[in-house]
């Protein structure tokens, strides 16, 4: 794919103004390693013809293409054009920002985010800053869709996606004690086995737990388990025995005696109930 798209967009400037141009920068594309920063300084010397990179952008555009920077031609490309301080061309750079958040391209994503540190890493390049604030709030959208209940569905980023855009995103933490124990807690886990989860000691990991969250991670634990059986039972289609099941009951009826004991109904009739409300 990258001679095939670098070929194409030269033989596309033959005739036009931008032909020796375009055979600089696809010779400056062919030799850029996306692992090697030093080989990015040829580009950033070509995206200063603002003319020629409009062209180019108008051609990419053309092509119909998914423009991943996860695929290393087109991530030399993205590169090429956050060096271009001119609004067209950075028009094109949010498209593909945006068409990697809309089809969920993890990897993609994670590629506009590193490329963004590197170009603008000195803050020279105010031009990008808008990119920035788009990536931190893709990030934080799906880093709260990551922490947030489970019968509400997770984020297609994963943990370790988030870890790594810690070091992209100066401005974003996933890291803190609050968040590694929302990230590694399970819906039948103990207190010991997140402590372990954690990578802490059980009495070291409830003391800081109890500074963080203001009660002890039983108790915690008991709470989130409930918010998650009546927001199940109430938002979602799950069979009741699914429900009970996923909870860790061993049969219906014990899952019917905790309903009882902690919402004053049975399983079936807080679904009732719930139903006679919108009626």
């Amino acid at each position: 794919m990258k001679n095939t798209l670098y070929d194409r967009l030269e033989y596309d400037a033959i005739k036009t103004e931008w032909h020796t141009w375009m055979s600089e920068t696809a010779q400056a594309l062919r030799h850029t390693d996306i692992c090697r920063f030093g080989t990015w300084r040829e580009l950033e010397r070509l995206s200063k013809n603002i003319p020629a990179m409009r062209w180019l952008v108008c051609k990419l555009d053309g092509y119909n293409i998914n423009p991943s920077p996860d695929v290393p031609a087109l991530a030399a490309i993205f590169i090429l054009a956050c060096y271009c301080p001119d609004n067209r061309v950075l028009g094109y750079v949010v498209d593909t920002l945006m068409l990697c958040y809309r089809t969920s391209d993890r990897k993609g994503l994670l590629m506009c985010a590193r490329i963004h540190s590197v170009v603008n890493r000195n803050e020279e390049y105010s031009h990008l800053n808008g990119l920035y604030n788009i990536m931190m709030g893709f990030f934080l959208k799906e880093f709260a869709r990551f922490l947030g209940p489970e019968w509400k569905g997770g984020s297609f980023l994963t943990e370790n996606d988030f870890r790594e855009a810690e070091r992209y995103l100066p401005d974003f933490k996933a890291s803190g004690f609050k968040e590694m124990v929302l990230a590694r807690v399970t819906s039948q886990m103990t207190g010991e086995e997140l402590a372990r989860r954690c990578n802490m000691s059980n009495t070291a990991f409830r003391e800081r737990f109890k500074e963080t969250f203001g009660t002890t991670v039983s108790h915690w634990l008991r709470e989130r388990k409930k918010d998650r059986i009546l927001n199940s039972l109430l938002h979602t289609d799950l069979p009741i025995s699914k429900i009970s099941d996923h909870n860790g009951f061993r049969n219906d009826s014990t899952f019917s005696e905790y309903c009882r004991r902690n919402f004053g109904s049975a399983p079936s009739e807080i679904r009732k109930n719930k139903t006679l409300t919108k009626t």
